[in-house]
């Protein structure tokens, strides 16, 4: 009597068929376009906000003239119409200048170095809402170097925080600017060195990248 084919494939057919899925699952993966390369940012604009560890904050643009290397800058105006009749304005700016160094990249993440300063300014109407007493307009200057870390969450959006160190110069006649964490001091006449200084809620970046 013949025996009954067997429902199930010889074991040679299904070595050759397991074969023959593999080369083909390989054929796919080699296809398939690798993963994107880390986001090109020579030539690229960004506007945004951003917090500096100096404690300067407001509108932000970075402008990048080499895939690594940019340009950085924060702008923030500070306006108080008085209503006791004088017409008065208290007017207060801070801002940022400095330079920044892509050092490592991968797929969504850069961490990267700069070098910034910060200036705060604010009129004598101003500082006379803190102290009554006083007598002139306020300056204050700070210098920092931040050590970054900004993620891609798409080719054009962007968020960062940054820690680093920092070196705050407090006038005689207080403070203008508001640095968060280690070297914040806002005594009147200190300085204040920051090692590790910022805060994420407090220097965090948001950016849209052209």
């Amino acid at each position: 009597m013949r025996r009954a084919p067997s429902p199930h494939p010889p074991r040679r057919h299904r070595v050759v068929a397991t074969f023959v899925a593999a080369v083909a699952a390989a054929a796919v993966l080699v296809a398939s376009p690798g993963p994107a390369a880390a986001e090109e940012l020579n030539g690229r604009l960004a506007v945004g906000l951003e917090q500096t560890l100096g404690g300067s904050s407001g509108l932000a643009l970075r402008y990048f003239f080499t895939e690594a290397v940019g340009l950085t800058t924060t702008l923030g105006v500070d306006l108080t119409l008085l209503g006791d009749g004088s017409g008065d304005i208290a007017t207060g700016l801070n801002g940022s200048l400095g330079l920044a160094v892509h050092f490592a990249r991968s797929l969504h993440a850069h961490l990267g170095i700069g070098l910034r300063a910060n200036l705060g300014w604010k009129s004598e109407t101003a500082a006379k809402l803190a102290d009554e007493n006083a007598t002139s307009g306020i300056l204050q200057f700070s210098l920092e170097v931040p050590l970054f870390l900004e993620f891609f969450l798409s080719e054009h959006f962007s968020v960062g925080a940054a820690t680093g160190l920092l070196l705050s110069f407090v006038p005689d006649d207080g403070s203008v600017l508001a640095p968060a964490g280690a070297g914040g001091t806002t005594k009147a006449g200190a300085t204040g060195i920051g090692i590790g200084a910022g805060a994420v809620t407090a220097t965090l970046s948001v950016l849209y990248y052209f």
